[in-house]
């Protein structure tokens, strides 16, 4: 009865501790499976663009020409700059026309605004050359036919 006692002191002595060693660590085996990556501190920017791409000119209804209602300035434009003509939400199957500008060699139409049910898209151009041209929208289509306005866009070099 004695031998037994011993042996299953033992055994409890072993068991405890292969639990207690399973719980524990050492350095060798705690070190991390991943590297955090170092923190850097971003330069403060010096300019709004990003990479080499310009950032676009947005036009609201509100920059429409004064005798229009307009009540908000036209921002600065400046040739190579895209410009979007940021009219609201446009209405499924109404599309945005840009009627031809006063001055086509200073502005190029690029795209017209429209929602086909999937996408909404604004209408926009490019600015080619220095120079004033005024440019007017309108929308229409699905039951609408509204005029957006005039707006009188000064590109610069």
């Amino acid at each position: 009865m004695k031998n037994r006692f011993i042996v299953a002191s033992i055994a409890a002595v072993g068991i405890v501790g292969i639990a207690v060693a399973g719980c524990s660590s050492s350095n060798k085996d705690s070190s991390p499976t991943t590297t955090a990556a170092p923190t850097t501190t971003a330069a403060k920017a010096t300019s709004s663009t990003v990479g080499n791409v310009l950032p676009p000119v947005i036009i609201t209804p509100q920059m429409a020409n004064a005798n229009e209602g307009g009540t908000q300035p036209v921002p600065p434009i400046r040739v190579g700059d895209t410009v979007v003509f940021s009219m609201g939400t446009i209405t499924k199957g109404v599309t945005i026309s840009i009627a031809p500008n006063t001055n086509p060699s200073v502005f190029e139409v690029t795209s017209k605004g429209s929602n086909d049910g999937t996408v909404s898209m604004n209408a926009g151009g490019k600015a080619i050359a220095a120079g004033t041209t005024q440019v007017s929208l309108g929308a229409g289509g699905a039951g609408v036919e509204n005029f957006l306005g005039t707006y009188t866009l000064v590109i610069t070099k």
